[in-house]
């Protein structure tokens, strides 16, 4: 799909386009829904409308909210949608996307005239323009995943949940709802039975809305073996559906393989296993996945699109995941605790706090320290609310400190790093709500949930979120919050698992027992990736100093250290080594090689090392 409205657009030089109103509006390759009054194009499911609609059918249901509702039409309707409406009386356009997608739409606005598409490569072909915008790549660099709607790319953006673009007499208007979307209103546990059959209803209501739209479609989900995606493969069993396929990233030779925890539960409810091991050898397929999601792709990402190369092989339509759990759930609930103690210090007590931290990590070499002191250090801050959840997921890759000494002082300039449209306000008094609301609108939906959506896309694999869906957070929401995470302050400082989810393993623990209940989020072993790939970490480093915008001096210690990193097995490793940094260097690099320089994908070899190396050119 291509789009665009406004002056001078030449609909001649487009195929296959289709015109609206006068000749100047132009799309490609997408039907579209018309009358006399609209135009309507609707990509995606709807599994829901959140108000009384009178007809069975999508098109006269959007337009008589439309016509009820005015621009904010879209609120009113749930699941992963995106709309294009265009009013032929008044000559307007409503571009609209869905409460939790951030993958639909990217579009730029020059000169009184709107671009839009789903794909990066179509709207920067129409707009002709390469030049990189350097705070969106240091946003990347800086977390690991774009943390702002601004693309690495000038002038583009991406259209991010709630969210709405109204054209309209050469005018662009931005709106959104994010404002009524999560609501901390506590509702008591009475009965402990009957809330945890509220909680599985409505999680089984959720799956059949979707479901329902998509019938006689093979269905997989992502199984772990964790909380997350243990119960989404539960309640899927609980369906009475014909046949479901788990699919399980898995690490040989890794201490936190997750195959054997997966396979118990998909054993015990009757789900079809498919372990798929993921080696050093499926780093070459990191430029396809490149090439597919169009941006610079998270450490997540690649096991994940090799697991679904291998579900698509399998003719799976549909897969379910269980993301947005740990978020949720209040996966930074320690954070929340260090604030309660921490907020009324001044700051010299703050800067002392974070010196014992950063001793503490020195000494003991234990991880948490690690984690404390990463903490702290934004703690250490005068103000620490700004930008409070960009700095905390900075943690495995490069903070803001490590960003200045990993370029050279030309390119870093200012330093300035990429602001999102909207960002979640941190205070004192909304402190722990922030920590879930901020982490579910700016890091989660941003991260995992562009991606992992994006990736399957390209797959042609629609991916179901339910965790993430209108009704479940307004459960979770409401629950009151120490049936969240429990536990007195030692237990929440020290992140131990046994206090936290409190609710959910109540959930869980129906069908699981006590060690079945596995609490892990879903990590790479970096380190045993990158390491046996000599030849990859050679020609990176190489690429990067041809680059011209890193320190060649910081770039050959951090190679070096790399290489000589001690592994404890027993440790995740997510800050103490730079697997993280080198996967994200090369993530970005191969992304530069394609949208940047242009280098074409169609002669990629298959090997990454001759494609940074420029073999393939």
């Amino acid at each position: 799909m291509l789009g665009i409205i406004g002056k001078n657009v030449k609909t001649e030089d487009h195929s296959e386009s289709s015109l609206l109103g006068k000749d100047y509006f132009f799309v490609a390759n997408k039907k579209l829904y018309e009358n006399e009054q609209f135009s309507l194009l609707l990509c995606g499911t709807i599994t829901n409308f959140l108000t009384e609609v009178r007809s069975e059918d999508n098109f006269s249901n959007l337009l008589e909210l439309y016509q009820r509702y005015g621009n904010f039409f879209y609120k009113y309707i749930d699941g992963p949608f995106f709309i294009m409406l265009w009013d032929k009386s008044t000559q307007k356009l409503i571009l609209a996307n869905n409460r939790h997608q951030t993958s639909n739409l990217y579009y730029s606005f020059e000169d009184s005239t709107l671009y839009f598409s789903d794909s990066l490569e179509k709207i920067n072909s129409a707009l002709k323009s390469d030049n990189p915008f350097m705070p969106s790549i240091r946003s990347f660099l800086s977390n690991g995943f774009t943390y702002s709607d601004k693309t690495q790319i000038q002038n583009i953006s991406k259209l991010l949940p709630t969210f709405s673009l109204i054209f309209e007499k050469g005018k662009l208007e931005v709106i959104n709802h994010w404002d009524e979307e999560i609501n901390f209103t506590k509702r008591e546990i009475t009965n402990l039975d009957d809330r945890l059959n509220e909680y599985e209803n409505t999680y089984q209501n959720v799956l059949k809305s979707y479901l329902t739209k998509n019938v006689g479609k093979n269905i997989g989900c992502l199984l772990s073996g964790g909380h997350d995606t243990s119960f989404a493969a539960i309640q899927l069993s609980k369906l009475n559906l014909s046949k479901v396929s788990a699919y399980t990233v898995t690490f040989p030779n890794w201490a936190f393989n997750e195959e054997e925890h997966a396979r118990n539960i998909a054993e015990k409810f009757g789900i079809d296993f498919c372990p798929v091991p993921f080696l050093p050898k499926h780093l070459d397929d990191i430029v396809e996945l490149i090439h597919a999601v169009e941006e610079p792709v998270v450490g997540v990402a690649l096991p994940l699109f090799i697991l679904s190369m291998k579900a698509k092989e399998d003719g799976i339509d549909i897969i379910v995941g269980g993301d947005g759990g740990d978020t949720m759930w209040g996966e930074y609930y320690p954070v929340g605790e260090i604030h309660r103690y921490i907020k009324f210090l001044p700051l010299p007590c703050r800067k002392l706090l974070h010196l014992c931290s950063k001793a503490l990590a020195k000494i003991t070499d234990w991880e948490r320290f690690w984690e404390l002191e990463h903490v702290l250090s934004i703690f250490a801050q005068r103000d620490y609310y700004d930008q409070f959840m960009r700095k905390l997921c900075t943690y495995r890759h490069f903070n803001d400190p490590v960003l200045r000494d990993l370029f050279s002082p030309e390119s870093y300039g200012g330093g300035e790093i990429s602001r999102s449209i909207l960002e979640v306000p941190f205070r004192r008094d909304n402190f722990n709500e922030a920590l879930i609301e901020g982490k579910l609108f700016n890091a989660f939906y941003t991260y995992m949930g562009f991606s992992q959506t994006k990736l399957m896309k390209f797959l042609k694999i629609d991916f179901f979120m339910p965790t993430v869906q209108k009704p479940i957070i307004d459960f979770i929401t409401a629950l009151p919050s120490l049936w969240i995470n429990g536990g007195n302050t030692f237990q929440r400082l020290t992140n131990n698992k046994k206090i936290n989810r409190k609710f959910h393993k109540k959930a869980l623990s129906r069908y699981l027992s006590k060690d079945e209940i596995y609490n892990r989020s879903f990590d790479i072993p970096w380190h045993l990736i990158l390491r046996p790939r000599e030849d990859i970490l050679t020609e990176l480093e190489h690429a990067l100093i041809r680059r011209g915008w890193y320190n060649k001096t910081y770039l050959k210690s951090l190679f070096k250290e790399f290489k000589e990193q001690k592994v404890k097995e027993d440790e995740l490793l997510e800050l103490k080594t730079h697997g993280y940094r080198i996967f994200t260097l090369l993530s970005l690099e191969i992304w530069c090689q394609l949208f940047l320089d242009k280098k074409s994908y169609s002669s990629f070899d298959g090997n990454v090392s001759n494609f940074l190396r420029g073999h393939n050119e």
